[in-house]
């Protein structure tokens, strides 16, 4: 393969590698970013799920606590119907007391107890007793709906049995109606109701206009009470139901629905719950961002990168596309590099028209000389070699500058008698050695300027330039080992 063969593969080579690392950056960012992306999105999903069980999980608890908070103050309005002595003790079934004494008694906790009504909308505020009568606010809708049974039916009602007391609704299942049954004593309790639509403004709240739906049940999962209208007297959905019971307080999260449930003092239970894909919205939104923000941002990293690499790899192409071109030493104007020098010379020798010979000229203790005495003077001597080179190869094929300190020239030999040629390579590199050499005067002594020689024929040594140039660097190494200021031809 010749030199320019080489250029071309080397050419093709860069594109190659440069459309590699195109695509390899291409893979790499996108790869990253996607997997960036994906990261995110499953982050925002868990955060904003998290944020909204939180949201909702305290929501529920604040509810609890409003609704334990009405309940108690409907206890202690209730409470107050026993500063009135006469009804802490009264009993209609009393025989001992007679008729005027009785309607005066009952005039007086009448009108106490109305005034306590009056505090608080309840639908009844009222005494029942074992023999049926009542005294204060029971309505004709409790009588009618209670019958006969009302006092056994609402002593049933008392749940608490240290306070003696207790929340029920539903009776025949109108839950219509919230009632609060405490004994005052044997044959006599204190029976307060109100609409289970009252508790309403306990349970309003803003979020259940965005999707959320709030719920009061009492033990059995029936609907006291619900943001959802027509709801009141149903059994919860199924599908809320399974997840909550047997649950007092807990935080469930399925394919259809966030559920939080958070029970009260009375048994009862408030119930939240936001279908998932109204969360999921959200999430949504957030995710075109995302994706939008990750599209974008790999489209520009691509263009960057492909900016940036193919500056790159157009700097090396440059630079091997004008090897040509800068084919000449920057201190010799007339010297080749060495590049351009193995160019010129792989062109005339592939034609094999005649025997040439390389010759590799070193100088001596390069470094040693500019430790001594300086660059200006090593590149002085530099300067000389060339000199002496031309003056001696004025018909040379090509000459160039290997290295700072070594130089190659490239000449026609006789190519019809092997002793002559060998004979006439032998004085012209003693002809190099004689005129280059001399001497410095340092403290330590003097200080050789020499040179060495290694040489090597073509096509004996070899077919091509660098098979040439092999042989002669190995004769210059012979040279330097034998004691420099020498040459040595390749065998």
């Amino acid at each position: 393969m010749t030199r320019k063969e080489k250029s071309a593969y080397g050419l093709m080579k860069i594109r190659s590698m440069r459309l590699s690392m195109i695509i390899g950056y291409v893979v790499i960012i996108v790869s990253a970013i996607i997997g960036v992306t994906i990261f995110s999105v499953n982050t925002s999903e868990k955060v904003i799920q998290q944020k909204v069980s939180s949201m909702t999980s305290s929501l529920t608890a604040q509810l609890s606590v409003n609704l334990n908070s009405y309940l108690s103050r409907m206890e202690n309005s209730a409470t107050l119907a026993f500063s009135i002595d006469e009804a802490y003790t009264y009993d209609t079934a009393e025989k001992s007391v007679n008729e005027y004494e009785a309607i005066n008694t009952e005039k007086v906790i009448s009108d106490e107890l109305k005034k306590i009504c009056l505090m608080e909308n309840f639908v009844d505020y009222g005494i029942v007793y074992r023999n049926g009568d009542t005294i204060g606010n029971i309505s004709k809708g409790t009588k009618s709906l209670f019958g006969d049974e009302m006092f056994e039916d609402f002593e049933k009602m008392i749940s608490r049995k240290r306070t003696l007391d207790g929340w029920h609704t539903g009776y025949q299942n109108d839950y219509e109606r919230i009632y609060y049954v405490k004994r005052i004593h044997d044959n006599a309790l204190l029976v307060i109701s109100i609409y289970t639509s009252e508790i309403s403004d306990v349970l309003e709240n803003p979020e259940s206009k965005n999707g959320m739906t709030i719920r009061l049940t009492d033990t059995n999962h029936i609907i006291m009470n619900s943001t959802e209208k027509d709801e009141t007297g149903k059994i919860l959905p199924t599908e809320i139901s399974l997840q909550v019971t047997d649950k007092d307080s807990a935080t469930i999260l399925d394919d259809k629905y966030l559920i939080t449930v958070s029970s009260c003092d009375v048994g009862w239970y408030i119930i939240c719950s936001v279908p998932t894909d109204v969360i999921m919205k959200e999430t949504n939104q957030m995710q075109i961002y995302i994706y939008a923000g990750a599209a974008l941002a790999a489209l520009l990293a691509v263009l960057v990168g492909v900016f940036f690499t193919s500056r790159l790899t157009d700097s090396a192409r440059i630079v091997a596309a004008n090897l040509k071109e800068n084919s000449y030493d920057e201190e010799f104007s007339t010297i080749s590099t060495k590049n351009a020098f193995m160019e010129k010379a792989d062109n005339i020798l592939s034609e094999q028209k005649g025997s040439y010979a390389m010759l590799l000229i070193d100088m001596d203790n390069y470094r040693e000389m500019i430790y001594n005495f300086g660059r200006s003077y090593s590149e002085g001597n530099a300067s000389r070699l060339v000199n002496e080179i031309q003056r001696l190869f004025p018909k040379a094929e090509c000459v160039g500058r290997i290295n700072t300190d070594l130089f190659a020239v490239l000449i026609a030999v006789n190519d019809k008698d092997k002793m002559i040629t060998r004979k006439e390579l032998s004085r012209k590199c003693a002809d190099v050695c004689t005129a280059y050499r001399s001497a410095a005067q340092t403290e330590r002594g003097n200080f050789p300027v020499t040179v060495s020689i290694g040489a090597a024929v073509f096509p004996e040594s070899g077919t091509n330039a660098d098979k040439i140039y092999e042989c002669a660097n190995i004769a210059l190494f012979t040279a330097k080992k034998n004691g420099k200021d020498c040459f040595v031809i390749y065998d």
